[in-house]
């Protein structure tokens, strides 16, 4: 009979645990947890500066150095999911400036001295809060107004009907005249013209200029506001034939 050749006890020891799963390491895991959140933040800049149907989800995984070309179906199902996606980001990012908004006209409120200027001032300096932190999200939410169709209009109403019910049932405790109807339309028209009359603002300053000394059109950016402000006041507070 052979003799076994003998094993050092370090050795044996070796033998007889199985080797371990090799693990992730730290970077490598945490940079695969964001990558849903990194297709987020590209294709709200992608689509908000080119349009929901002139980008690709390939060119956006690419932008987002996301190397595997399914990422958007995986995490997002489809273009639509991806976009949902979108809209619920740029929602969390409005809620705490719209709220702040709310809460001063609560204050105006109890005070008495609450008036449809004050909740159009609201809207409009939450939405510019929400445009100097993240220009292409408002983009975004007027190309889905009026580019998306049905389906992304819907996506909207999700994400953004709480700020639009808000806001027509603060005009409507200010505006008791104006039937449910008008004032439906008039908010919705009013809530419009802030939105893209924000991302539009670049055709204004390309007219020409009503002062010798310039070239085209200027404002100071706080007279563009007060002027924005008192164009929706005016067009919220006119009478309506609408029953």
């Amino acid at each position: 009979m052979n003799e076994e050749t003998p094993v050092a006890p370090a050795q044996a020891a070796a033998r007889a645990v199985p080797p371990l799963a090799e693990a992730v390491p730290e970077p490598v895991a945490a940079a695969e947890a964001d990558v849903p959140a990194r297709l987020v933040s590209t294709a709200i800049a992608q689509y908000g500066e080119r349009g929901t149907r002139a980008v690709s989800s390939r060119a956006i995984q690419r932008a987002a150095g996301v190397l595997n070309e399914a990422a958007v179906r995986y995490y997002f199902r489809d273009r639509m999911g991806l976009l949902e996606a979108c809209l619920a980001r740029i929602a969390a990012d409005f809620a705490p400036l719209i709220d702040e908004a709310w809460a001063e006209l609560e204050t105006l409120r109890q005070a008495d001295e609450l008036q449809v200027r004050n909740v159009v001032q609201a809207l409009v300096y939450a939405f510019h809060a929400l445009h100097q932190q993240d220009r292409p999200a408002v983009q975004l939410v007027a190309r889905m107004i009026r580019e998306d169709g049905e389906a992304g209009q819907d996506l909207l109403l999700r994400h953004f009907g709480p700020v639009i019910w808000r806001f027509e049932g603060a005009l409507a405790s200010l505006l008791p005249g104006k039937s449910p109807s008008a004032l439906r339309l008039h908010a919705f028209l009013a809530i419009n013209s802030v939105v893209n009359g924000m991302v539009d603002q670049s055709l204004l300053w390309r007219l020409p200029a009503t002062d010798d000394n310039q070239a085209h059109y200027s404002l100071r950016r706080e007279v563009l506001a007060e002027g924005f402000i008192e164009y929706v006041t005016a067009g919220l507070c006119a009478p309506s034939a609408i029953d």
